[in-house]
């Protein structure tokens, strides 16, 4: 059996998806098209570049530490914005890191740019000067003016650096600086297209159903803390019912159910691909 496989966004949630990914192999189902954003674009690219669901974890486990480069300069930025008035802290990290791992990983097999990968991926980002979404496709496609994303038709584009790519599309508001890719000034695709589904269809190659992979339930909102965790829920609050049209797209949908799990709370990342193995598992029996 073969099928496209749509991995969203969702921070340290989206390390569920190699459990998925692994029970997927153990019941010989073929991943022949991906797609992923924010999180999920980390998983889809490495897969996508040929690394198995074991590697990936491996990679996860060895370089999570390592993925928030904090500004050094933010008690600085701070104390300036508290003397002058103005605002100069961009972000709470630059995101360089998340540049450099996926750079590494996709030379060692010897991809570089999307167009090289070796199934069908659509990659998203948002450009914040104008909100309009941006796909990053391995296959070049057209939409026609009736196949917008609510007001305004993507821009597409058929080749980029994947660890360029990546970047941008994990850019969550506030916590990663912007990733500036020609014209596009891109942030996290999850904030219009948080499971890309619809471009799945487009750049498949053999009519292949569509599983997407997502996290539904929203964490409880009065156990926000600080800054970070009001911002993450205020997002996962707005994309709730936007993300709704783009899953009922799938044929398969996977809900991963998970609760208090931080946007970047690594000690998670065991328990989450755990959890989306075995919620994957008891999903599978039921298809043939």
């Amino acid at each position: 059996m073969q099928i496209g496989l749509v991995l969203s966004g969702g921070g340290v949630k989206g390390a569920a998806h190699i459990g998925v990914l692994k029970a997927l192999q153990e019941k010989n189902i073929e991943v022949t098209a991906i797609s992923g954003t924010s999180s999920g674009s980390i998983v889809a690219t490495l897969f996508a570049c040929g690394y198995s669901a074991e590697e990936i974890y491996y990679i996860f486990k060895k370089y999570c530490r390592y993925i928030t480069d904090y500004d050094k300069m933010i008690p600085f930025k701070v104390l300036n914005t508290l003397f002058t008035g103005k605002i100069r802290l961009k972000s709470i990290a630059k995101g360089d890191n998340i540049e450099y791992i996926v750079n590494n990983m996709c030379y060692r097999k010897g991809k570089i740019d999307i167009s090289q990968l070796n199934i069908p991926c659509a990659i998203p980002a948002v450009d914040i000067c104008d909100g309009k979404v941006v796909y990053f496709c391995s296959r070049n496609i057209t939409l026609s003016r009736n196949e917008k994303v609510f007001d305004d038709v993507p821009d597409i584009i058929f080749n980029g650096k994947l660890s360029d790519i990546v970047r941008a599309s994990s850019a969550f508001p506030a916590i990663f600086a912007p990733k500036k890719i020609g014209k596009y000034v891109l942030v996290d695709g999850g904030i219009r297209v948080n499971s890309p589904v619809s471009i799945l269809r487009k750049i498949r190659e053999n009519n292949e159903k569509i599983m997407v992979v997502y996290f539904e339930k929203l964490d409880n909102i009065a156990k926000c803390q600080n800054i970070i965790e009001t911002t993450v829920k205020s997002f996962d609050i707005m994309g709730h019912q936007i993300n709704q049209d783009e899953i009922e797209k799938a044929d398969y949908k996977v809900d991963i159910e998970s609760r208090d799990i931080g946007l970047l709370d690594i000690s998670k990342i065991d328990y989450m691909v755990n959890l989306g193995y075995n919620v994957a598992k008891r999903y599978l029996k039921n298809i043939n």
